[in-house]
């Protein structure tokens, strides 16, 4: 027997149980792990999401504006004009819109989950190029559409956001 045979051996069946273990746990959230049908067809998923263009401009059918896009199109589905992520993102869209267009990107949509004025003001804060365009969703309807986790018990009215 090669030195280190039975070290390996007796190595392998020692971490049976901890690779049953993250398998369990690998199955256990599977189901977080699982990209919703309605993500897989945007244009249908939103169809009938009518937005209102944030700085005006009227209401637009999401899933027609998807659908009549030619070329690649980005939709950024984002959170509160408020939220760290939300300036971030459009911080990024921002910096990286010449790089996107440089790589076939044509359109590039974000949606904001709050009313049309504090979309414009976030905009107008982070200098967003007009050629982002900006959609307001107060209630989070193209989010819940699309499939994106609405967060921790989301529903459950008991539980306060702020404790």
């Amino acid at each position: 027997r090669p030195p280190g045979a039975l070290y390996r051996h007796t190595s392998y069946v020692t971490h049976m149980p901890l690779r049953a273990a993250a398998l369990a746990a690998c199955l256990a959230v599977g189901s977080a792990l699982v990209v919703p049908l309605s993500a897989s067809r945007p244009a249908d998923s939103l169809q009938g999401v009518r937005l209102p263009r944030a700085g005006g401009g009227g209401h637009v059918d999401l899933g027609e504006a998807l659908a009549a896009s030619a070329g690649k199109t980005l939709l950024v589905l984002g959170t509160y004009p408020a939220d760290f992520n939300m300036v971030e993102y459009m911080q990024r869209v921002r910096v990286f819109l010449p790089d996107l267009r440089a790589k076939g990107v044509m359109r590039c949509m974000m949606v904001v989950n709050g009313p049309p004025a504090a979309c414009e003001k976030l905009a107008s804060l982070l200098d967003l190029p007009d050629a982002v365009e900006l959609y307001a969703d107060p209630t989070g309807e193209a989010g819940r559409r699309f499939g994106v986790s609405r967060g921790f018990r989301p529903d459950d009215s008991s539980l306060s956001a702020f404790a």
